[in-house]
């Protein structure tokens, strides 16, 4: 479904890719990988930005409906967060899940990597994200995808929320 809408004199494509139904069966879906990669060990999410972690909390309500593992969830501002810390009830038997919304140059989730200086504390660091959108620029690949979406470099994806929760995902092209 294409829709133009004029914005400030510019013209802007948008398309809808996805509703919050289909957002809610991935993210399930998601949920179920992440307790599958972690094998019966404490999970620690790690949502960067808002939208990151409002995607974490969402994969942590289905963990922790489906599994028996302990979930924890956080929220690492990527960009400007310099004291972070992490929780204490992280030990050697930890599985850290790095999960952001969207996945382009990589950039985020390695600053958000960077902001956390006890990686040693985990069994196994892996990241996970809602789309792929590719175009990667740094070394990093996500292990848990929701859908990968091949973009242009002039196309934005972008995650809306709503009351807290992932709504609907965007495209734009300008």
């Amino acid at each position: 479904m294409n829709t133009f809408y004029i914005i400030l004199g510019n013209l802007y494509n948008l398309m809808i890719l996805s509703d919050r139904n289909r957002i809610e069966r991935t993210v399930r879906r998601m949920a179920y990988q992440i307790v599958e990669e972690a094998h019966g060990k404490q999970i620690q999410l790690i949502g960067l930005n808002e939208r990151g972690y409002a995607l974490a909390e969402q994969l942590s309500l289905f963990i922790k409906k489906g599994s028996d593992s302990p979930v924890y969830s956080e929220q690492l501002w990527a960009d400007s967060d310099d004291s972070f810390a992490l929780p204490q009830i992280v030990n050697e038997n930890t599985v850290l899940v790095i999960v952001d919304d969207v996945i382009f140059s990589g950039e985020t989730i390695l600053n958000g990597l960077d902001k956390i200086t006890e990686r040693e504390r985990f069994d196994k660091i892996f990241v996970s994200v809602l789309v792929d959108r590719g175009h990667r620029k740094y070394p990093i690949e996500a292990s848990v995808i929701g859908m990968k979406i091949p973009t242009k470099l002039n196309e934005q994806i972008t995650v809306s929320l709503k009351e807290g929760m992932p709504d609907s995902i965007v495209l734009t092209e300008n």
